[in-house]
């Protein structure tokens, strides 16, 4: 074995984790296959509602959470497994994952929460109306469901997997340097967010018929030129990102800010109905967008502007990565 890919093994006085994460890997295939099981449920629920509405079922508006699903899947039964085998990749990847499925799931419910507290007034809205009991236990199961999913599951992988006993662990059954080790796990968090977003709007082609631009709603063939756009530079940012390249950071910064501004800028000028209205939605499901909180006035714009800050925020906290890089490299 070569010298240079192994890692001297830790001292002997860790606390061995390797029980908690057979557990923990056990847990994630659970949850893999049960993400699985969701796939058939979505189209299931997308029919329903379509029929429900009076329109007809249309299979790209369930291709982002199908794709949620479907990669969740896929990643937690792969990850399980890397952990039952106390692999140092999973560790390292399942610590991003669960960071990032924390910060998502906070601001998440943030927005969610205040919407259910007009769940009645929307239900009424729609021509729906539920006894007050119902609507009260209806109520209870959504926070304890979306509590679970957005803050349980993620902050408990945070917790489990930023243990230190739990590095020395994976480190001393797995001494082989991994692609993992090359880049700080805050930067890998932030190509993984990268690369879903590639991922996205790759596969959401319908929606690259309508870019929003400096105020005004492009279409057209410079419409999917601009999406398909979005996704290289994704791209561009998460190989950059993971080479720690100063000016990489530069762009992806500069860009991703410009592009956040941009939507903001033209949905507080164009009403978003209009945007899904030119997208292609049937009139039963803008009616039934009309009818949620979020669209109502500029509550969604307000939203994108603090994610966008928050987003703002975290990339400055990765700049000091690619400052040490560049003084490296300078040094050197």
């Amino acid at each position: 074995m070569d010298t240079s890919d192994t890692i001297a093994q830790p001292p002997p006085t860790y606390k061995d984790c390797r029980t908690g994460l057979i557990v923990f890997g056990v847990l994630e295939i659970i949850l893999g296959a049960f993400c699985v099981l969701l796939l058939p449920m979505t189209i299931v629920g997308q029919v329903m509602a379509a029929k429900r509405n009076g329109s007809e079922f249309d299979f790209s508006l369930a291709v982002p959470t199908l794709l949620t699903f479907a990669v969740l899947a896929a990643g937690l039964i792969w990850l399980g497994i890397g952990s039952i085998q106390s692999r140092r990749w999973a560790r390292a990847l399942l610590l991003c994952l669960g960071c990032i499925g924390l910060c998502v799931g906070l601001v998440s419910m943030a927005v969610i929460i205040p919407v259910l507290g007009s769940l009645e007034v929307t239900m009424r809205q729609q021509g729906r109306e539920m006894p007050p009991g119902a609507l009260v236990v209806a109520k209870f199961v959504m926070i304890a469901t979306i509590t679970v999913i957005y803050v349980l599951i993620p902050g408990s992988l945070v917790l489990f997997y930023r243990r230190a006993n739990v590095k020395l662990t994976c480190e001393a059954r797995d001494p082989i340097l991994r692609w993992t080790d090359h880049c700080p796990l805050p930067v890998i968090a932030m190509c993984i967010v990268q690369l879903f977003g590639a991922i996205y709007v790759l596969l959401m082609p319908r929606f690259g018929a309508v870019v929003p631009l400096a105020g005004f709603l492009v279409t057209g063939w410079f419409a999917r030129i601009l999406w398909f756009g979005f996704a290289i530079f994704s791209l561009y940012g998460m190989r950059g990102f993971y080479q720690l390249r100063p000016s990489a950071w530069l762009v992806y910064t500069v860009g991703t800010t410009a592009i956040g501004l941009s939507s903001i800028i033209t949905f507080m000028r164009i009403d978003l109905l209009d945007y899904y209205r030119s997208v292609g939605l049937s009139d039963g499901q803008l009616k039934q967008m009309a009818a949620s909180p979020l669209v109502q006035g500029h509550t969604i714009v307000w939203i994108t502007a603090l994610s966008l800050g928050l987003f703002g925020v975290f990339l400055l906290y990765l700049r000091r990565y690619f400052v040490a890089r560049e003084s490296h490299c300078t040094l050197s």
